[in-house]
């Protein structure tokens, strides 16, 4: 699945983005990607969107309220490390994929998607710039770590 950022959200997010160190991970923005019936999808940023805090406060995610005839495509969040958070599974276990954005310490982007290939979690580069072993270490902690928590089964939007 192809995913298209317009240049204004995707500047927009990590303009505000600074590099931060791997240990104290910030989230600068996020937002949803919606779709209507039959038309292209867009990107908007949501300031209630705040994916960290609502999956760490363990309850099930939810991407909040959309226009009517609206549906969410995806989720994306702009942050200080691409590696995934321990509860980020919460955002793919219901329902949507999560774009992460982070900006490293020579401010190159790299893109990632957390989301679902097979019934299996899995974080996949889709930037020009790919990870790093010590960041595929990090990314296969995390998603192993999910696996027990994440379960077979995925809610239906």
């Amino acid at each position: 699945m192809k995913y298209v950022m317009p240049a204004m959200v995707l500047a927009a997010l990590v303009v505000t983005a600074a590099p931060v160190s791997a240990d104290a991970l910030k989230e600068f923005g996020c937002g949803r990607t919606l779709q209507t019936a039959g038309g292209q999808a867009q990107p908007e940023a949501d300031a209630h969107l705040h994916v960290l805090d609502q999956t760490s406060a363990g309850t099930q995610f939810d991407p909040g309220p959309v226009p009517p005839g609206t549906t969410v495509k995806s989720i994306f969040c702009d942050r200080s490390d691409i590696v995934p958070a321990p509860s980020d599974y919460k955002v793919v276990k219901a329902g949507y994929p999560l774009m992460i954005l982070a900006r490293d310490a020579t401010g190159r982007t790299r893109i990632a998607v957390l989301e679902l290939d097979g019934g299996q979690l899995k974080l996949r580069s889709v930037g020009e710039l790919g990870f790093t072993p010590d960041m595929i270490q990090r990314i296969q902690a995390v998603l192993d770590a999910s696996l027990p928590q994440f379960g077979k089964t995925v809610t239906s939007r």
